[in-house]
């Protein structure tokens, strides 16, 4: 292993052979542990490993298959500013008819707002020199996982969150509105939920066009509602005899989610409430999940303050900071959500 560390070789290949120095070294090797030893001693080798490493992480984090993306739609921001939805409530009802020379009427329109922001996230990993040294190197092995899952956890936590209050022991202002207490989920309560939102109308007394609906349950209710909306025979109840189907208008896509257990863990009925909501897709989603233009991705990075040698040159971040000799890994995500639209939200509260 050469002492710069493969000098002369393009960065992607230098990147992936430190990586994979990294962990021949983990497995055991013990000529790979000596070159180790060596690579570590140079200048690049460490900022190499770290780009490894972060590598890693977005690769991790790509691999995790989020719930949120199954209610809540994605939009990309440009900075930290809060972002404001206009939706101009007026003006779409049917028109009116105009006779001969006759000036038109005005439409009346006023706006409803919603907003929504991004903000940042993050911590730090603080390692110790004494590990390099008594070679535990596996306290390194899953650090891009652990933080490609804790970037993914803030995205599904602050999603589910817009549902409950801030301490999580009851429902938002936004959700209570269409809370439907007493309501357990079966299929004559689902019915008469989709009858609901379906005849719903806007502020110009315009029905809400709903093609798509979702369910979104915890997982104390995901067999009764797959059986539900899974069922494909049912009993007619004006014969008596069994019809193909599973006896409901429109049949919704269930969405597990867990995480409502958990952002919601102080709620008496979170084992009890299911959501019946759009579509991310569509006009007037009730989700949005924010990312940050430039930084949809986690960001791994390594605190180099470990300082200059005496006689000159500089001393590799994994010597340990000048001040307390730890190695400080730090992860950054930005990410957030907020409710939006309300008029196809609907919120069964068993009892």
């Amino acid at each position: 292993m050469p002492t710069m560390f493969m000098e002369g070789q393009p960065r992607n290949k230098r990147i992936l052979a430190a990586r994979e120095l990294f962990e021949r070294a983990l497995r055991g090797s013990t000529r790979a542990r000596a070159d180790l030893e060596e690579a570590l001693s140079t200048s690049d080798f460490p900022y190499l490993l770290g780009a490894g490493y972060d590598r890693e992480l977005v690769a991790a984090y790509a691999a995790i298959n989020p719930v949120w993306p199954q209610f809540a739609t994605r939009k990309v921001v440009p900075n930290f500013k809060e972002r404001t939805i206009v939706d101009l409530l007026g003006g779409r009802a049917g028109l009116e008819k105009v006779k001969e020379a006759a000036e038109y009427k005005s439409r009346g329109v006023t706006e409803s707002k919603k907003s929504f922001k991004v903000d940042k996230y993050g911590g730090i990993i603080p390692l110790t020199w004494e590990m390099f040294v008594n070679d535990d190197l596996d306290a390194f092995r899953d650090l891009p996982d652990r933080l490609a899952t804790a970037a993914r956890e803030t995205e599904e936590r602050l999603a589910a969150s817009v549902f409950f209050n801030a301490s999580g022991s009851g429902l938002s202002t936004w959700a209570d509105a269409r809370d439907a207490t007493g309501k357990n989920l079966d299929a004559a309560n689902l019915q008469a939920a989709i009858t609901d939102v379906t005849s719903r109308k806007d502020s110009d007394g315009r029905p809400v066009m709903v093609p798509n609906l979702r369910l979104m349950v915890p997982p104390s209710l995901a067999n009764t509602a797959t059986s539900i909306v899974n069922t494909i025979r049912v009993k007619d109840p004006s014969t008596g005899r069994e019809v193909e189907g599973n006896g409901l208008s429109q049949t919704p896509q269930v969405v597990v989610n867990p995480w409502l257990t958990v952002v919601g863990s102080g709620y008496s009925s979170v084992s009890k409430m299911w959501i019946l909501l759009p579509e991310p897709q569509s006009a007037r989603p009730h989700v949005v999940s924010a990312f940050l233009a430039g930084h949809e991705n986690p960001d791994l990075r390594v605190k180099n303050d470990a300082g200059n040698r005496v006689g000159g040159g500089s001393v590799d971040p994994t010597e340990g900071s000048f001040d307390d000799d730890t190695i400080r890994y730090r992860v950054r995500h930005e990410n957030g959500a907020a409710a939006l639209w309300d008029d196809a939200l609907y919120i069964g509260i068993g009892s």
